[in-house]
């Protein structure tokens, strides 16, 4: 278990989850101050509000997310743990240690976009207040992902990639994606805390009406 929560910690460092949710934030407010219609509006008319939106947006979640990972590494190690020998945990750490394995995650983290899970959500909360971001979704991004990671590797890294692939482990690893899948889909649709909520009720619409007032003086001023 030690080895599996070391795994677990090394392929979801703090500086990969401080990227994606900046990729994951910015995808939903581009989708939401495209598709619907009064946020449009309110872009329209004050350009930069969707910044403030996402700016606003981003410490919020980085704290509820800090908060829940010690659970969320304890669940992923429990994984690793469940499916994986011990000598098969240490062959996994190798090769995520490595120069290529670290190029690798760097890589695919850097082009995840979550395009298809920020459009789901957006257009989920046109229709109510909850998401429940679909396995499809999720699967979409990563395969985008995967590929545009894989050409950014130089052809050494490349080959050693699929070298791995071919191996006992990389085969198994293969063959559980779809259970690795699910409990990361299991965890993109938790529940998140009523203090979150009302955090970002009060934080974000607060910044949006202070932006807007401001905005209002400065032309105001200009007339």
């Amino acid at each position: 278990m030690p080895a599996a929560r070391e795994l677990a910690e090394l392929v979801n460092t703090a500086t990969t989850l401080e990227m994606q949710v900046n990729k994951m934030l910015a995808g939903m407010a581009g989708h939401a101050f495209t598709a619907d219609p009064s946020m449009a509006a309110l872009g329209e008319e004050y350009p930069g509000v969707d910044k403030v939106f996402v700016e606003t947006l981003r410490p919020l979640i980085m704290d509820e997310l800090t908060r829940i990972m010690p659970e969320y590494i304890e669940t992923t190690a429990a994984f690793f743990a469940r499916h994986y020998t011990p000598s098969e945990v240490g062959e996994l750490l190798s090769f995520w240690r490595s120069p290529t394995g670290r190029a690798l995650l760097q890589s695919v983290s850097g082009n995840l976009d979550y395009a298809s899970i920020s459009k789901e959500a957006v257009d989920q909360l046109q229709e109510s207040d909850t998401v429940d971001v679909s396995g499809e979704a999720m699967a979409k991004d990563r395969r985008r992902a995967a590929v545009a990671g894989l050409r950014e590797l130089t052809p050494e890294q490349r080959k050693a990639v699929m070298r791995f692939g071919m191996t006992p482990i990389g085969r198994k690893m293969a063959r559980l994606a779809p259970e690795k899948n699910e409990l990361e889909r299991q965890w993109a649709n938790r529940e998140p805390s009523a203090e979150l909520m009302a955090r970002i009720e009060e934080d974000v619409s607060q910044a949006v009406i202070a932006f807007i007032e401001a905005e209002d003086r400065k032309r105001a001023a200009a007339q």
